[in-house]
Order: C-alpha cells, then structure tokens, then sequence
C-alpha cells in the first residue's frame, strides 16, 4: 500500500488563505446533505453538483481510491492534476469580510449560538457546504450546528477579535443567515494546499462529481487524519 501511495501524484497549489474547513469538523446528522468537508456524502441535484465522499482510506492507486465509509466501501476515480488539502492552525485576523467560513456553534439558553470552532475556506473551495444545519455528534444537551458561508460586511459588532469580550458575526449563505457570538480564543483552523499523498488508513474527504459513463471522479481531496 505504501508503494501505491507514492506513485500518486498530489500538485502544489498555492492558494488564499481553510475548513475544512473544516476537514476536523464532526459528522452532520443530515449525511445526504451536509456538504462540509467533514460531512460523508453530498447532496446531489444534477450530473455536475459536487458529492462529497468522507471516510477511511482502503486502497489508493494513481488512478482510483477506495473509501470506507459509515455504511459501505466508496470506489473514486481520480482526477489529475488532484489537488490536496489539509486543515491547518489560524486566527481571527483570517476571518474577514467575504471569507467563506464553516462555524460550528453550539445554542446559548438565550437562544444565540456561540462558536466552538472556526474553519477558513481557500477561495477555490467557496461554496462548499454551504447552509446551516444541525450536527450528529453533540457538545452539550443542546447539540451543535454547523454553518457554512460567507462573513458579511461589518461582521464585527460587539468588539473586535483581540479583545477580552470577543467578537460577533454573521454568516450569510443561500436562504438565510446566521448570527454567532465569538468568544475570545475560539479555535481557528484553514485550508490550505498539501503536498501530502494518500495512503491506506488516511481519513480523508473527497470533492467528486459523477462520472459521464457512471460512478464518480474527484477532482480535490482533504486529508482530515490518521
């Protein structure tokens, strides 16, 4: 497998900038439709929508990659040149107006969401997953929410990032919005481009499309661990 996994070649990209994003993000209880990097399938509404294929890595050659995923084995096409990613430590100072951002937040007892993590998406990844949507995994009684979109204008409302009070912003995606309170020192992680090489045992996150003549064919991928 190893020898496998070094004839794949993964190019450099230099890019802007996240999340993955989000790549550490927990699972969104809505599998079919939670379109974060962290999420384990897409949801599909033509032949060109994005699918979003997250899971273990079983296989890898320079043409195809075999992922394990929560109810099956997922056999992806690999597209070249592939473009890699990999979650990264960041800080407020990255999150700016229009950056495309997944946020998970947890609900407040005065019924505000405040965030837990920030994740910062590289440009060529804008769109992604966008929406707000409830999570699988819970960080408290009241559970967690994931929200990917853009930070609009004047997202600062309460303070700005360094100081002591923290900060608010709002998260604008399509048909809708979300308002989220940002404590001080909220965990910030980007996106950013990899030279790494998958390998079997790799928890990673394939970007794919369908294939014209069946099955799928990725385009990107991150690699969200061991």
């Amino acid at each position: 497998m190893k020898q496998l996994a070094s004839v794949l070649p993964i190019r450099v990209l230099v890019l802007p900038v996240l999340l993955v994003a989000i790549a550490g993000c927990s699972r969104s209880s809505d599998a079919d439709k939670a379109n974060t990097p962290s999420a384990q399938s897409g949801e599909v509404t033509g032949a060109d929508a994005l699918v979003i294929v997250r899971g273990t890595v079983v296989s890898v050659s320079p043409n195809e990659v075999v992922l394990k995923t929560d109810t099956s084995s997922t056999s992806v096409k690999l597209e070249e040149p592939l473009r890699m990613y990999e979650s990264g430590p960041s800080d407020m100072a990255q999150v700016k107006e229009s950056s495309f951002i997944g946020v998970t937040t947890v609900k407040q007892p005065d019924g505000s969401e405040r965030a837990t993590e920030i994740h910062v998406f590289p440009e060529e990844l804008r769109g992604v997953g966008e929406g707000s949507r409830m999570m699988a995994q819970t960080t408290g009684p009241a559970g967690s929410r994931m929200t990917n979109g853009s930070v609009a204008p004047s997202r600062m409302t309460n303070g700005s990032a360094t100081h002591a009070e923290g900060s608010s912003l709002v998260v604008q995606y399509a048909g809708g919005s979300q308002n989220v309170t940002v404590p001080p020192n909220t965990p910030v992680t980007e996106l950013k481009a990899s030279s790494k090489t998958l390998a079997a045992g790799d928890q990673a996150v394939l970007l794919a499309n369908k294939a014209p003549g069946g099955g799928l064919v990725a385009h990107k991928a991150i690699f969200s661990g061991k």
